[in-house]
């Protein structure tokens, strides 16, 4: 999947998710996976279980793709979802990634979704 090695891609992804992120800080954490539901690179509080929320956020973007294409809505974009406590959005990064951000309930979502689109433009091509 990736040219380089696991380490450097991993930097770079870093650096692409501070990058996208820096004028947005209400960002929580961040998480790269795989459309099967793979982690590849993340930045998530302690304590989170990582390989579950990876399989969690693609199975919700998995659905969410067939609900779009059989209600004729074209292709998903992105899921933005608000939570009582913050928001989470999922977006496509690429044919072979899905990037999931968590932030603060008090970040405007625009914010969000300009940080999401960012990254994945830099990221799908590394992929």
């Amino acid at each position: 999947m990736f040219e380089q090695s696991s380490a450097e891609m991993q930097e770079k992804f870093r650096e692409i998710m501070e990058d996208a992120t820096s004028l947005s800080t209400g960002v929580r954490a961040w998480m790269l996976l795989s459309k099967e539901g793979l982690p590849i690179a993340s930045a998530v509080p302690h304590g989170l279980e990582e390989a579950e929320m990876a399989a969690m956020a693609a199975a919700i973007l998995g659905v969410a793709d067939l609900a779009a294409e059989r209600m004729d809505q074209g292709l998903l974009e992105e899921i933005l979802m608000t939570n009582q406590d913050g928001l989470m959005l999922i977006k496509s990064a690429g044919e072979a990634a899905i990037l999931v951000l968590a932030a603060a309930k008090t970040m405007k979502p625009g914010i969000l979704v300009y940080a999401a689109k960012t990254a994945c433009e830099k990221i799908a091509p590394l992929l």
